[in-house]
């Protein structure tokens, strides 16, 4: 990765859910349980970008939650504050990918559901596949390595230079968290094995769908912000299964490659 020139709105501005949402819905706490994704910066390194998606109790507050899932981490919110609206959705990290494709390998140990590489590798299609896009995203086969810049991992985090997707017992409350950094080309991703996953893109009650949350993470990966349109996959926010990228998705990979 690169440090790119582009700089979007909200691009490192790290939001909960309602914050990008209509004014109305723009409180810090709800009657129902939802998930926010939240940004952030390794504490002592500034290179290294987190988003963790976080579990959010009915009646909890949105703000409080994502700060203590960037704490298990060791990051914390950036100072960065969001620009001036845009009359798009979509927004940048500032990371742009000068080597393509994109190369992610899959580590199975612990999964806790079957199917969960085919959801994974169902995304890249979609991130590769935009008209206009140069973007491309593709699959190395299967690990046994644990993605290096995630913390739950074995030692000290650190580049290897691979970018790994796998499982880990991540703190309670964070669905998954996603490590990049721009001065060496690498993104890693992991799951949390305390929840109920489901595959299939649909919704069940009591578990989360795999392929949602990869599409949106991997999102991340190419380089893509949050969006503050409630139909894109990039929303800061997971509603319910969503499998299909929105006009503003593509516009957003098409405008960054």
């Amino acid at each position: 990765m690169k440090q790119g020139t582009r700089t979007a709105a909200g691009a490192v501005a790290l939001m909960s859910l309602l914050a990008a949402a209509a004014p109305a819905m723009a409180a810090d706490r709800a009657a129902h349980a939802r998930v926010v994704a939240v940004d952030g910066v390794a504490k002592g390194n500034a290179d290294r970008r987190v988003e963790v998606l976080v579990a959010v109790p009915a009646g909890a507050s949105a703000r409080a939650e994502g700060d203590r899932a960037l704490a298990a981490q060791g990051a914390a919110r950036a100072n960065a504050k969001p620009t001036a609206p845009q009359s798009q959705g979509y927004t940048f990290t500032g990371l742009e990918w000068d080597v393509l494709p994109v190369v992610q390998n899959y580590n199975g140990a612990g999964e806790r559901v079957s199917g969960a590489r085919t959801a994974l590798t169902n995304t890249y299609g979609d991130w590769s596949r935009v008209s206009g896009s140069s973007y491309r995203i593709s699959s190395g086969g299967t690990t046994t390595r644990c993605p290096s810049l995630v913390r739950e991992c074995p030692g000290a985090q650190r580049n290897d230079r691979f970018n790994d997707v796998g499982w880990a017992q991540l703190s309670n409350g964070t669905l998954g968290v996603t490590w990049s950094t721009s001065s060496t080309d690498e993104a890693d991703m992991a799951i949390n094995t305390r929840y109920v996953w489901n595959t299939g893109c649909v919704n069940r009650t009591g578990s989360y769908d795999l392929e949602s949350v990869y599409l949106h993470d991997n999102g991340h990966v190419a380089g893509l912000g949050h969006s503050s349109d409630i139909n894109a996959v990039m929303y800061p926010s997971y509603q319910a299964a969503r499998c299909t990228l929105a006009q503003d998705d593509k516009n957003g990979i098409a405008a960054l490659y």
